[in-house]
């Protein structure tokens, strides 16, 4: 910010602001539904406080309305960021009611804070001081109830330790993340600023350019001489050429550029200054309409300026006549390579801002994750994976113009989305060691519905297809059978979604070659006997065929990831 002028400075801060606002909006509807919608969580897992929680979660969505409707009469920063404030630190003080009352330190609970704080620094613009508030207030919010309620022993002590080095850990975490997504921001702001000035000073400068030579051409005669007089006063680079692309004439900066001489160029084609990853462009692009007397406007090529040199550079150009007859083909050339460099450096930003939100998206499905002492590095195995069972069908005829780039890197991020609902399962039930009863199975089933439930909600919040289409149908359909007998749905066949069939396989291969509390790892080739023994039962035969095609890489992948 301090690189940044005064006016710079409050259009930047406009620009947060502007951005606040709309994220505003997103905030309080997500809070409006999900805190209704896990009572769902609340009547499968403390049905004894089903009531009072509802009643919480009714009241805080209530007051999380109000709110919204304040903010869109009242469109003031302040209280935009005063009124968000409040509502966060009431959804913590609702959740820490929860937790006092389904065991204070043990309860699980205690979750629901770190949802909120991670859907808060993903979703909000906030700086790492704002962030560093927040997380310290919500702390607070948590611990002063828990510390003046709760009786504290030798194992509550422990779990609260647990409990708050988990919650600091996300602080920082989310503070390094709020840090870098500003200094993106802000680089970004300062490329968009420099680009837009440029832009607007080569029109300007073009404008008058044109303007002028037309003015000169209709005073002076037409002569060698006269033209060399007139180009030797414009700043960028100009020649003339015949219709053999024969160089005529030309300014001094057309001899400066290109580091030929008057000289030297008799003879010489245009064609011969051209780079030759361009020439073929230009001899077919650029050309031609000229020869037909068409104008040629922002024509872009790499220009050779000396041995192993070479610039970007953009061309204008029109015939020019003399008595109603073609005398040759003025072209104005200019240097466009900071102009490149720019946009490069804008590329950049706009990656860093994307890397910034695949780290987010990450760090929400470790939240599943890491409450699973037996996963380990399971999301990295699946997304790896499901790419290659992705790329291997994308070479079928029946899936090659489904399967595209865009779908194989969406489903590499989407696919580490599918256990996201675990988050609404007990622990009692998640890390139970033993096999689970026919009542907790059940139980365990609805972290599909509640995966696919949560990503189709965040799918509303965006415009047209995302990655978030497939993770809604993975969260949602990973775990049916192409016989109809899989969960939630019992959906058969090709009403499985593809994307779903494939992250299937991976997610059963993972599980049966990785060690778990209650069995030890199987090899990969009795995996692999295991998985053909399903091909058409549970597995869609093409990605079984698929998996055959692939399956050492698959292996080399696995030893990968656990050497690494």
């Amino acid at each position: 910010m301090q690189s940044l002028t005064h006016v710079q400075k409050n259009d930047f801060r406009k620009m947060i602001n502007d951005l606040f606002l709309q994220r505003s909006f997103a905030f309080y509807w997500l809070g409006i539904i999900f805190f209704p919608l896990f009572a769902v969580l609340d009547y499968f897992t403390v049905r004894e406080h089903f009531s009072n929680f509802l009643f919480y979660r009714l009241c805080l969505a209530f007051i999380l309305f109000v709110f919204l409707l304040i903010q869109r009469r009242k469109n003031s920063p302040r209280i935009t960021q005063l009124l968000l404030f409040v509502a966060y630190l009431l959804g913590g003080f609702t959740i820490t009611l929860m937790v006092l009352q389904t065991g204070g330190y043990s309860s699980s609970y205690y979750v629901g804070l770190l949802l909120i704080s991670v859907g808060c620094f993903s979703l909000l613009p906030l700086t790492a001081k704002q962030a560093a508030f927040a997380g310290f207030a919500l702390y607070c919010v948590y611990v002063i109830p828990l510390l003046m309620f709760c009786q504290a022993d030798k194992e509550n002590i422990r779990i609260f330790f647990n409990n708050s080095f988990f919650f600091v850990s996300i602080v920082i975490v989310s503070l390094v993340e709020c840090n870098e997504e500003i200094k993106a921001r802000i680089r970004k702001f300062k490329l968009n600023v420099k680009l837009k000035s440029m832009n607007k000073d080569l029109t300007f400068y073009s404008s008058n350019l044109e303007s002028e030579v037309d003015k000169r051409m209709k005073k002076i005669k037409e002569s060698k001489l006269r033209y060399k007089e007139l180009y030797e006063n414009i700043m960028d680079p100009l020649v003339v050429i015949n219709d053999k692309a024969e160089i005529e004439v030309a300014n001094q900066h057309f001899y400066m550029m290109t580091k030929q001489s008057p000289i030297n160029a008799k003879g010489v084609t245009f064609l011969d200054i051209v780079h030759p990853v361009s020439r073929s462009s230009v001899a077919e692009k650029m050309l031609p309409p000229l020869l037909q007397g068409r104008q040629v406007r922002d024509f872009q090529f790499i220009m050779r300026t000396g041995p192993k040199k070479q610039i970007p550079v953009e061309c204008n150009a029109k015939q020019i006549s003399k008595k109603g007859e073609s005398i040759g083909f003025q072209l104005v050339i200019r240097d466009i390579s900071e102009r490149k460099r720019m946009e490069k450096q804008l590329l950049e930003s706009y990656n860093l801002v994307d890397k910034s939100r695949t780290t987010a998206i990450l760090a929400l499905a470790k939240l599943a994750e890491f409450r699973d002492r037996d996963t380990g590095d399971h999301l990295k195995r699946i997304r790896e994976y499901s790419k290659i069972l992705a790329e291997q069908l994308g070479l079928h005829p029946h899936y090659e113009n489904y399967i595209t780039r865009r779908y194989i890197e969406d489903i590499y991020l989407s696919s580490i989305l599918h256990d996201i609902g675990k988050i609404g399962i007990p622990d009692s039930i998640l890390l139970k060691p033993a096999k689970l009863t026919d009542e907790e199975f059940q139980l365990m089933k609805c972290h599909c519905v509640y995966g696919g439930d949560t990503l189709a909600e965040c799918e509303k919040q965006t415009s047209g297809q995302s990655f978030l289409t497939l993770g809604k149908q993975i969260a949602y359909h990973h775990h049916e059978k192409l016989n109809g007998t899989g969960y939630p749905f019992g959906l058969k066949g090709d009403e499985i979604p593809l994307s779903a069939r494939i992250v299937a396989l991976a997610d059963v291969y993972d599980a049966l070659t990785s060690k778990r509390s209650y069995k030890p790892p199987f090899s990969h080739e009795h995996t692999k006997e295991l998985i053909v023994t399903d091909r058409g039962t549970h597995f869609d035969p093409d990605v079984v065929d698929a998996f055959l095609a692939r399956e050492d890489d698959f292996k080399k992948m696995r030893i990968h990831i656990l050497t690494n």
